[in-house]
């Protein structure tokens, strides 16, 4: 998982990051060809990692897409 812009259902970005690691899952700062999910709540961002993950095919999920995988 990469996290990236503004969280609404945690505290922090690191709140969330700490959730994703209690349950397995691994944390980057950067998207790459292994990265499997970029959280992001405006998926229209213009930002770096948006366009990475669009020219990698990284999913691009927000938080509530994230809160029901883990349903």
């Amino acid at each position: 998982f990469v996290i990236t812009g503004d969280v609404h259902h945690f505290k922090n970005r690191n709140e969330l990051k700490a959730k994703i690691e209690s349950l397995g899952g691994k944390v980057s700062g950067s998207v790459s060809s292994k990265t499997s999910y970029l959280i992001n709540n405006d998926s229209a961002s213009a930002s770096s990692k948006n366009k990475k993950a669009k020219e990698l095919g990284v999913k691009i999920i927000s938080e509530e897409e994230f809160l029901s995988l883990l349903a």
